[in-house]
């Protein structure tokens, strides 16, 4: 039986498992343009800037283990951008294949399409 995946919003407890899912694409994907993994302190720091600005950040969950996480920020900080956002998506390594990413995404733009 596959286990439901369930989203929600991040947690301050989440972090240490976002950093560590985060590290995993820093050291083995170009993606995220960052060569040195950032701190679980970093991490919540980067949460904060985005839950002020009044974007969502989210988590999946799978049989309570955090699987995944996405969030919208900022696209660029000129004016002309001002409406303009993007989504991050990351899954957990060995979690590949189960819809996570597209779950995340999709309650993500829902989210978003929400407004703050």
């Amino acid at each position: 039986m596959i286990s439901p995946i369930r989203i929600r919003d991040a947690a301050h407890a989440d972090f240490e498992t976002i950093a560590r899912i985060y590290s995993h694409y820093v050291l083995h994907v170009l993606a995220t343009f960052e060569e040195t993994p950032p701190s679980i302190d970093e991490m919540r720091a980067r949460h904060a800037a985005i839950a002020s600005a009044g974007l969502p950040y989210v988590v999946a969950e799978i049989d309570s283990e955090v699987a995944g996480y996405a969030y919208a920020s900022a696209y660029r900080a000129q004016s002309a951008y001002r409406h303009t956002i993007e989504d991050s998506v990351y899954v957990a390594d060995g979690f590949g294949g189960r819809g996570i990413g597209l779950a995340l995404l999709t309650a993500l733009v829902e989210r978003c399409d929400r407004g703050p």
